[in-house]
């Protein structure tokens, strides 16, 4: 029985490797703050965060160990020096962001060079896999998921539980550029299955993967996809990137970095190591389950960062005023 720890284990992909990990009869181990308790899994409770974190780990080894958590080097650093001798696999959650912005070539494969001059987030998670590439203390496998859902809508510009609330009450939803730029979506029920074909696999070994679905829709498909299956209608306003980041500088990353760049992934290299292997997950359906959970947390009572929506209305009103002004 291939024992596994995920660190994290809780989130939108790894609550789905770990289902997908004890449905294959995994021993599966997490280790999280506890907040969500998984039944049938072994928990070791802690936070990276604090000092000796691994502390609850100390008398504990395991086949592999999966990072979902890991955000910059120090992390990393910390793991290779307490796994090194407690696990035979170090599977490194990175991201699809990181792969070179602007976009060269729309269709993205491994050997796509890394690069993102506009997201810090990315840029620390580059890094990371560099550290992990110059070691030789632990055997490692890189995976960069690209936009993978479960519980959330795809949100362009605003979060999708934000995006949910304002396509429910009947107010405009801003889609950055023309909304024809390309955009990856995976469920991470076909991420799990892929992912949890690399473990103590070989061939695997040393190497980096991407794990998406290699069908791509356009941002104006998505969102109106999301309002189809919330059963309303949508109202899309187009608005540039660049000016969208001009007035909510944080927008630069998740908008320059990434949603505004047209991508398609090649899977071919995943699949000559795990095997033939596809997304399954139909778009709708998926989208569906998706809204049954979102609308669960917005009658929970959910409410949108007051500031942000207020200036998401702001922009709609200028960039109508604009487009009247100039007809």
């Amino acid at each position: 029985m291939t024992s596994v720890l995920y660190i994290g284990g809780s989130g939108e992909i790894s609550t789905a490797c770990v289902a997908h990990s004890l449905a294959l009869g995994h021993d599966v181990s997490v280790f999280n703050r506890g907040n969500h308790p998984i039944e049938g899994v072994r928990h070791f409770a802690g936070s990276i965060d604090g000092p000796n974190p691994y502390q609850p780990l100390a008398n504990a080894s395991f086949d592999v160990v999966c990072q979902f958590l890991a955000f910059d080097t120090n992390t990393v650093e910390a793991d290779l020096e307490f796994f090194a001798p407690r696990c035979k696999h170090y599977v490194f959650i990175s991201t699809a962001s990181a792969y070179e912005k602007p976009c060269q070539n729309h269709v993205i494969t491994e050997q796509t060079p890394l690069s993102n001059p506009f997201w810090d987030y990315a840029r620390k998670k580059i890094a990371c896999e560099d550290l992990l590439i110059s070691q030789d203390q632990l055997p490692y496998t890189i995976v960069r998921p690209s936009h993978t859902y479960r519980s959330r809508l795809p949100g362009a510009v605003i979060d999708g539980n934000h995006q949910t609330w304002r396509l429910l009450n009947g107010k405009p939803i801003i889609v950055h550029g023309d909304g024809q730029s390309l955009w990856t979506l995976t469920h991470a029920a076909d991420f799990a299955r892929a992912f949890c074909c690399l473990f103590l696999n070989d061939l695997a070994l040393g190497k980096a993967f991407h794990i998406t679905d290699e069908q791509a829709h356009t941002w104006d498909k998505l969102i109106l996809s999301s309002a189809k299956v919330l059963g309303v209608e949508a109202e899309l306003v187009h608005v540039s990137s660049e000016r969208l980041v001009h007035h909510q500088p944080l927008w630069q990353g998740p908008l320059l970095g990434d949603k505004s760049n047209s991508v398609m992934f090649d899977n071919r290299y995943l699949k000559q190591v795990i095997g033939d292997w596809q997304c399954e997950v139909a778009l709708e359906f998926g989208l569906q389950q998706a809204a049954t959970m979102v609308l669960n947390r917005l009658a929970a009572g959910y409410e949108p960062d007051k500031d942000i929506d207020q200036l998401v209305d702001r922009i709609i009103e200028e960039n109508t005023f604009e487009n009247m002004g100039s007809a």
